[in-house]
C-alpha cells in the first residue's frame, strides 16, 4: 500500500492494524520528497508502538542519523549497512562516441582519461563558435552499446521530449537490434497482454498508441506520461532482455524493477525548475542503481557522456562523492492539523511536531549553531581585549575607531554623491534640458560640500590620526565588525529553528478558526467533514459541500468541477488552448470554486502560509468527456499533456471521490450523486490500476 493509506489507517481506523507486526518503508529516503516525504514522518511518529519498522534504501549516506531519530521515536532501531554492490559497477566516461574508463583501481581519473578529455575541452573551446556535430552522438553511442555488449541497456534522457525525439532518430535511420525469434517471442507476448485486456474500446486506443514497429526492433521509452498498460509492456519486454535499449527519463529509476547490463546517462545536468545544476552523487547513484543484472552480470556499466559544459572534475566529484543525504521536507498540513485535534489537545499536537525528523534535524543544527556561536563569541572576546593597549601608548581606542572608521565612510559616501551631481549637471546641459542642482537626498552640491569639510574637520579632531598603528587598528575594527555580524546571524538562524513547526501548526490553527473550522480549537462539523478528505485543497472541497451547491451538478459536472481541486496542471506555464467548459453547469461551479480558493488564499498570505494550491484548467473537458462514456479513442488529452498525465489526475479524481462518498455518509442525496460520479469514472482503465 501507499504511505498515505497507511497514514488513513492509523487516523481512522487504528483497529485493523492490531494485527499487524510489521511495516516495511521501502525507498526511506522518501523522507526527502516534498510533499510526500511529511507523510512518512507521521507514519513513523504514530504508528501504534506495537509495530515494528524496517526502513530500506540504496542511496541514504546519513542512514545513522536517520536511525537515531527513529529510536528516539520507536525505540532502539538497528542499522545494516553494505557497502558493497550485489554486482559490481565499472564507470565510463563517453567522449566522440567513445568510452573511457572513469576511474582507475586506485579510485582516480585514469591518466589517459584526463588528457582526452583536457584535449577535447581545448577543441570545444577553439571550435566554440562554428557548427559541428555534438560531442556524444545517440546513434554512435548505441551501435558502441551493441558492439561492446553492453545491452540491454537503459538510456537516461531527462525530458520527455528527449525521449519521444531519441527514439524518433532510431527509428528514422532503421536502427534494429532484435532477431528474428526475439520479435516472434516480443509479437507474441504484446498479443497476449492485449488479448486480457477486456474493454475492447481500450484495446483500440492502446493499438493506436503503441508502436509495435520499434518493439519488435528492441527499442522504447518509459517516462510518467505514458498509460500504466504500455510502460507494463515496456517493463516486461526489458525485463526478459527483449527490447534493448529503452529512453527513459529519471522516473524509472525510482520504485521500479528494470535492471539493465548498462546505464547511459546522456546529460550530467538537469533542469530544477529554475536552473541547470549538475547531477549530485545521490542522484547519480539513483541512475546507477539499475546497472548490473543480479545473477546474470559479473559487472554492470555505467557510461556517461561527457558535455562540453561540464568539466571531468565535476563528473569525478559526483562519481565518488557521498550518497544522498536525507534532510526532512516535513510540513504541517490543514489535514494533518483537523486529525491530530480530533484525537490530541492542542498542546499534544505541538509535542507530536517537536518529534518531526526535521524538528530533530534543526535540533541537530542548533547544536552545531550553539557550537559556532561559542567560538566567535570567544573570537570577538579576543578581538575586543588588550589589542591597543598590548602596543604600548597608543592613541585609539576602541570608540575613537570606531568614530574615524564612521567619518571615513560618510565622506566616501558624499563624495560619490558629488560625482554623481555634477554628471548629470553636465550631461543634462549638453543635452539642453534643465541642469539637476539637487540630489536625489534633496542637497546641493554645495551643502554636500560643507558635509564633507565638517566630517574632515571631526577626523582632525580624532587622536587617531596621530597614531602610529593607524592601519592595523582599522583592521582590527572591521574583524571585530564581522564578527558580530557573524554572531548575530547565527543567533538568528537558532532562533528561526527554534520550535518553527510549532509557530507553523498555530498559524493553520488560526486560518481554521477563522475560516469556521475549527472551535475553540475543536473542529467544527465542517472541520471533521474536512478532516477525512486528504490532499491540499481539501478545505475547498469541505466549503464546497457545506455551501450546498454540489447537488445541483449532473453526475459528469461533479466530476469535472472536482478535478480542478484534485489535479494539478503540468507546466502552467506552456502554452495553452483557449477552451470552453463543457456545460453551463461546470462553468458556474468553476466561479464558485474560484471564489473560494481566494477567500481562503486571502487568509493564508495573511498569516504567511501558502498552503492551497491554484485551482487546475486543463482535465475540466477531458474529464467530463470520460464520465459521459465518450469513446477512448474519441478523447483527446489536454493540449501539451501526455495520456497517462489525464488519467493520473482521473485517478487522483476517483481516490478524492471515495473519500468524499464516505465522508457524507450523513447527507444520503449527495452522497448518492457522488457514488454514480464515481461509477462513471470507472472503465477498466481506471479501476484495474
Amino acid at each position: 500500500m501507499t504511505t498515505e493509506i497507511l497514514r488513513n489507517l492509523i487516523y481512522e481506523d487504528p483497529q485493523r492494524l492490531a494485527r499487524v507486526r510489521y511495516v516495511i518503508l521501502d525507498e526511506i529516503h522518501y523522507i526527502d520528497d516534498f510533499p510526500r516525504g511529511a507523510v512518512w514522518e507521521e507514519i513513523i511518529i504514530q504508528a501504534p508502538p506495537h509495530i515494528k519498522l524496517i526502513g530500506l534504501s540504496a542511496t541514504i549516506s546519513n542512514f545513522a542519523e536517520v536511525a537515531e531519530w527513529m529510536t528516539l521515536q520507536r525505540g532502539d532501531i538497528a542499522t545494516v549497512s553494505v557497502r558493497k554492490r550485489p554486482v559490481d559497477l565499472r564507470l565510463w566516461l563517453a567522449l566522440r562516441n567513445e568510452f573511457y574508463p572513469l576511474l582507475d583501481p586506485a579510485g582516480g581519473i585514469p591518466r589517459d582519461t584526463r588528457a582526452k578529455a583536457q584535449a577535447e575541452s581545448a577543441v570545444d573551446y577553439r571550435l566554440a563558435q562554428m557548427r559541428r556535430p555534438p560531442e556524444n552522438d545517440l546513434l554512435p553511442v548505441v551501435e558502441r552499446l551493441r558492439a561492446r555488449e553492453f545491452l540491454p541497456s537503459i538510456y537516461f534522457i531527462f525530458s520527455r521530449r528527449g525521449c519521444r525525439e531519441a527514439l524518433a532518430r532510431c527509428a528514422g535511420h532503421g536502427l534494429d537490434l532484435t532477431t528474428a525469434a526475439e520479435k516472434e517471442v516480443i509479437d507474441r507476448i504484446v498479443t497476449e497482454r492485449l488479448a486480457q485486456v477486456e474493454d475492447r474500446d481500450e484495446v483500440e486506443l492502446y493499438r493506436q498508441l503503441l508502436d509495435a514497429d520499434l518493439l519488435r526492433r528492441g527499442l522504447a521509452m518509459h517516462h510518467a506520461g505514458l498509460l500504466p498498460y504500455l510502460k507494463e509492456v515496456v517493463e516486461v519486454l526489458f525485463q526478459q532482455g527483449l527490447i534493448k535499449v529503452v529512453f527513459a527519463t529519471e522516473t524509472l529509476s525510482l520504485g521500479i524493477h528494470m535492471p539493465a547490463k548498462a546505464v547511459v546517462v546522456s546529460s550530467f545536468t538537469k533542469f530544477d525548475g529554475q536552473n541547470f545544476q549538475p547531477l549530485t552523487s545521490g542522484e547519480l547513484t539513483q541512475l546507477m542503481g539499475r546497472a548490473g543484472r543480479r545473477g546474470i552480470d559479473p559487472i554492470g556499466h555505467g557510461i556517461i557522456l561527457k558535455e562540453p559544459d561540464v568539466d571531468i572534475g565535476t563528473i569525478y566529484e559526483a562519481a565518488t562523492g557521498e550518497e544522498m543525504t536525507v534532510e526532512s521536507k516535513f510540513a504541517p498540513t490543514y489535514n494533518m492539523a483537523l486529525n491530530l485535534l480530533r484525537y490530541y489537545r492542542p498542546e499534544e499536537a505541538d509535542e507530536l511536531m517537536e518529534r518531526s525528523f526535521g524538528q530533530y534535524q534543526k535540533m541537530v543544527a542548533r547544536r552545531a549553531l550553539d557550537g559556532r556561536v561559542s567560538i566567535l563569541e570567544q573570537r570577538l572576546a579576543d578581538l575586543s581585549s588588550g589589542r591597543f593597549a598590548q602596543q604600548g601608548d597608543p592613541c585609539c581606542t576602541e570608540r575613537t575607531i570606531s568614530s574615524f572608521t564612521h567619518a571615513e565612510d560618510e565622506i566616501a559616501s558624499l563624495r560619490a554623491r558629488m560625482r554623481r551631481l555634477r554628471r548629470e549637471h553636465w550631461q543634462r546641459g549638453r543635452r539642453g534640458g534643465r541642469r539637476a542642482t539637487k540630489d536625489p537626498g534633496g542637497k546641493t552640491l554645495n551643502e554636500l560640500r560643507e558635509e564633507v569639510a565638517q566630517l574632515q574637520h571631526k577626523l582632525q579632531q580624532l587622536p587617531c590620526r596621530r597614531c602610529q598603528y593607524l592601519n592595523e587598528h582599522k583592521q582590527h575594527h572591521q574583524q571585530l565588525r564581522d564578527l558580530q555580524a557573524r554572531v548575530r546571524t547565527s543567533e538568528h538562524d537558532a532562533e528561526r529553528s527554534e520550535g518553527e513547526y510549532r509557530r507553523r501548526m498555530v498559524a493553520l490553527r488560526s486560518i481554521l478558526e477563522e475560516l469556521g473550522f475549527l472551535e475553540n480549537l475543536v473542529p467544527t462539523p465542517k472541520g471533521l467533514l474536512a478532516s477525512r478528505i486528504y490532499g491540499e485543497n481539501s478545505l475547498i472541497i469541505s466549503q464546497a459541500i457545506e455551501d450546498g451547491w454540489l447537488e445541483e451538478l449532473t453526475p459528469a459536472e461533479l466530476a469535472a468541477s472536482l478535478v480542478m481541486v484534485t489535479a494539478e496542471d503540468r507546466n502552467r506555464d506552456r502554452p495553452r488552448e483557449r477552451q470552453r467548459l463543457p456545460t453551463s453547469g461546470v462553468a458556474l461551479a468553476q466561479k464558485r470554486l474560484r471564489i473560494i480558493y481566494y477567500r481562503f488564499s486571502a487568509r493564508e498570505k495573511e498569516k504567511g502560509e501558502e498552503n492551497l494550491r491554484p485551482l487546475s484548467t486543463d482535465y475540466v473537458n477531458f474529464t467530463y468527456d470520460w464520465c459521459s462514456a465518450t469513446p477512448l479513442t474519441e478523447i483527446r488529452p489536454p493540449f501539451g499533456v501526455d495520456m497517462g498525465d489525464a488519467v493520473k489526475a482521473l485517478k487522483g479524481l476517483y481516490s478524492a471521490l471515495r473519500q468524499v462518498e464516505w465522508a457524507v455518509v450523513e447527507r444520503p442525496a449527495l452522497r448518492q450523486l457522488v457514488l454514480k460520479a464515481r461509477e462513471t469514472l470507472e472503465r477498466d482503465l481506471i479501476t484495474r490500476i
